[in-house]
């Protein structure tokens, strides 16, 4: 054993500590509950040092991260060296003399946000008319707002006291505030995506802008969010503190959701209201995340673009081919995989009983052999993915029926079946090929409607799938994609291994906009990227058709661009996205490289001693299907 002197330079704030981590018990052997903090030498030279005891023969490797070392001995980490290969200690180099600058090395500069280890993160978002003031003589003066995270469980007991006479903001001073909560904030625009601390009173409100307060508390359940508003008017130097709202836990009851609080003033009487949208993330539950290596803003550097097939060979079932392979299949992906694609693109959402499957749409339709029926009568049902069992999905047999343009055969092999599951997937595909993994969730749309019914916890839901890819992915390259905006948080807070896109429609007449701004145009949808950290933006096609000027816009902030849509089927329409840059493609028919595409609605069919099971499940889907017809996005 030898003993050797860490050093690495770096700016820190206040309560922030530089530690290492790396491939030896003596730096925690990548685990971050084992980092070793390191000690500051002076506060002017930013240097930071560790003298670690390292094996005298054999390499070691090793990462500096930057956090916050709670009382309790938990690490919260705020940023780390994210440079696909670590450092290394060689037997045969005296390090002691260096002075490594953090994040810098073997000629490259690259950090990475930090991902949920015991805290919690809370966001809170404003948009639209998120705040209301009922009084005449607030309207039309610019109005500010601040959020402040108060721990209740210190003095849960003590009255909170509000200054009226001297008309200041509300006394946080009766309750402890969290010894390192932090909270920041983004507005999803040109030179503010990045969360930074909030001014000294707040940010002024408007409409037109998506606002992101984010917070990282232990203990979420005791954690309220005081909200004071101030008013700025011309010719006073100081704005005016007109009132103070709380979004309590008791608000905050779900994983994500939308609470409307009283807006009080410092005579405590009501003057207006706060709608915000909330999101609690929690940690990745029953699997711990590695420093020692993360792909999450990783992009290999090649010559051209890839071809994603889309879910496989794409469009239903490929007739046009002796292999007649179905999409989203074991066979469909291999089929792919063996005629050139570089990845494939697939769907996953959970079943019944929480197991990631392979499918689409959110809804199937099904044919229920009527028994002693002498015309040999179907009953056509309408079921949610999430209403069957994986044991019930996989009994479902493909069916023609009136205009679908696909056969039936009985004889189809395992591999030729839908509803595969996750893990079976990633075990029986080409390890070769990459995976696009879209993560489907419900969206509400922008006149109030569900794409279903969301009766699940999304940190739960979102475990159970990236607990699967983790555990069975082995070396396969995967990249995340999804729609949801609050999906992509959290999967970037949650783990630090695997690359996301952001998947966006953009504006289009083919499926109704949602709700949430963030999905509506390409800029905000590259600023939320930009915000959260993540590789890069799964555009429309449409969009960039439309103004092409979009593709340098993304890849001047540095992102990754891949597109979708049904545009994509034709060869002239590839290679000229292709030559203005979009790094992956996802299309039909890889095999061609040209395709059509066509409406159809997958049928399945049944026996009938499965119908009581399938009954029941029909039952939930259907009183919802009657209140929400929605078109499913296609991606």
């Amino acid at each position: 054993m030898r003993e050797v002197c860490l050093r690495v330079q770096t700016d820190t704030v206040l309560g922030e500590t530089v530690l290492v981590c790396g491939s030896v018990a003596e730096l925690g052997e990548w685990q971050i509950e084992h980092a070793r903090p390191m000690h500051l030498e002076h506060p002017c030279t930013k240097i930071w040092n560790l003298n670690v005891t390292v094996p005298l023969l054999g390499t070691v490797e090793f990462r500096y991260l930057i956090g916050i070392v709670l009382d309790c001995g938990k690490v919260i980490v705020r940023r780390w060296e994210s440079i696909i290969h670590p450092r290394t200690i060689c037997p045969n180099i005296d390090k002691n003399a260096s002075i490594d600058i953090f994040a810098n090395y073997d000629g490259e500069e690259k950090v990475e946000s930090g991902w949920l280890t015991s805290e919690t993160v809370v966001q809170l978002k404003l948009f639209g008319e998120a705040l209301v003031l009922w009084k005449k003589k607030y309207r039309g003066i610019p109005l500010s707002f601040r959020v402040t995270p108060i721990n209740l469980a210190q003095r849960c007991s003590e009255a909170l006291v509000v200054c009226e006479d001297s008309g200041q903001q509300s006394n946080v001073s009766d309750f402890e505030c969290t010894k390192w909560a932090i909270t920041e904030i983004a507005v999803m625009k040109e030179g503010e995506y990045e969360f930074r601390p909030q001014e000294q009173f707040g940010h002024i409100y408007s409409e037109d802008e998506f606002v992101v307060i984010q917070s990282q508390v232990m203990q979420a359940e005791s954690i309220a969010y005081m909200v004071d508003y101030y008013t700025h008017k011309k010719n006073e130097n100081i704005p005016e503190h007109i009132g103070f709202s709380y979004v309590l836990p008791g608000n905050l009851t779900e994983t994500s959701g939308v609470c409307t609080v009283p807006i009080t003033g410092n005579r405590h009487q009501p003057v207006g209201q706060l709608k915000v949208s909330y999101l609690v993330v929690r940690p990745l539950n029953g699997y711990i995340c590695s420093c020692q290596q993360t792909f999450t803003r990783f992009w290999k550097k090649t010559n051209r673009s890839l071809d994603v097939g889309h879910r496989g060979a794409g469009n239903a079932r490929r007739t046009d081919k002796v292999e007649n392979v179905l999409e989203n299949t074991v066979a469909s992906f291999n089929y792919a995989a063996r005629h050139g694609a570089d990845m494939v693109e697939l769907d996953v959402q959970l079943s019944k009983d929480k197991v990631p499957v392979i499918y689409h749409d959110y809804y199937i339709c099904i044919h229920m052999k009527k028994r002693k029926s002498p015309l040999h009568e179907d009953e056509k049902l309408t079921l949610a993915v999430r209403d069957l069992s994986v044991a019930q999905l996989q009994n479902l047999k493909l069916a023609p029926s009136g205009s679908h343009n696909f056969d039936f055969h009985e004889d189809d092999q395992d591999e030729n079946q839908p509803f595969p599951t996750l893990q079976h997937v990633l075990e029986a595909v080409n390890p070769s090929v990459g995976f696009n993994v879209e993560i489907k969730c419900p969206m509400q749309l922008h006149d109030g409607t569900w794409e279903m019914d969301g009766n699940f916890d999304l940190n739960e839901y979102l475990d159970i799938v990236l607990k699967t890819l983790l555990d069975y992915s082995g070396s396969r390259y995967i990249i995340l994609s999804c729609f949801h905006p609050d999906i992509c948080t959290m999967i970037r807070l949650k783990q630090n291994k695997y690359p996301l896109l952001f998947l966006t429609q953009g504006q289009t007449e083919k499926y109704p906009p949602y709700l949430d701004p963030r999905t509506l145009t390409v800029p905000i949808a590259t600023y939320f990227a930009l915000c959260i950290n993540i590789l890069g933006v799964n555009v429309h096609t449409e969009d960039l058709l439309k103004n092409p000027s979009l593709i340098p816009f993304i890849k001047q902030h540095k992102l990754i661009l891949f597109c979708w849509g049904e545009e994509n089927n034709h060869g002239d329409t590839i290679s000229s996205l292709k030559m203005k840059g979009v790094d992956g493609v996802i299309y039909d028919k890889v095999d061609l490289f040209i395709g059509g595409s066509r409406e159809h609605e997958n049928v399945y069919l049944v026996q009938p001693n499965a119908a009581p099971g399938l009954m029941e499940a029909a039952s939930h889907s259907i009183d919802y299907l009657q209140e929400n017809s929605v078109p499913a996005v296609s991606a």
